[in-house]
């Protein structure tokens, strides 16, 4: 389970280096590549188990599955799996986040990945936030999770 909030810099190649606890979860055997998924606010890294995992479960409602005829279902898989990147973890614990930038450029600037980030853990895999918004976020939710916990 990744847990935890990092403050870290993106390096002037665009890497990021993860924490060594997040780097023991994340490299499955011999394999170090990971895949990192633009979201809403940040960008999510998974291992390739853990993001075909995660593909899955939105698909598994009411018993049901993935549905090829399914328009809506066809079209959120597409969205997701086209955005996604292969990265691999370097030798150093890194992950190039200029990656991004390849499919779809300028990912880094939209999400403000260019200078102070904060890597999170969030159980299953971890979010790459720009530092800002991570703590504006946390100051929002801070008055709101009192009523979550206990509401």
């Amino acid at each position: 389970m990744l847990v935890g909030s990092f403050p870290m810099s993106v390096d002037s190649k665009a890497r990021v280096t993860l924490p060594a606890t997040f780097r023991k979860e994340m490299c499955e055997g011999d394999s170090k590549t990971i895949y990192l998924v633009p979201m809403k606010e940040s960008v999510d890294g998974f291992t390739p188990a853990g993001f075909e995992a995660w593909i899955d479960s939105l698909f598994n409602k009411e018993g049901e599955g993935f549905d090829t005829r399914s328009r809506k279902d066809v079209l959120l898989r597409r969205s997701l799996t086209s955005r996604a990147v292969s990265v691999d973890i370097d030798s150093a614990g890194r992950v190039a986040l200029g990656k991004l930038d390849t499919s779809k450029p300028g990912t880094r600037e939209k999400y403000g990945l260019t200078g102070d980030v904060t890597v999170i853990g969030a159980d299953d895999h971890f979010e790459v936030w720009n530092t800002e918004l991570w703590n504006a976020s946390q100051e929002a939710i801070d008055d709101e999770l009192e009523e979550l916990l206990f509401g």
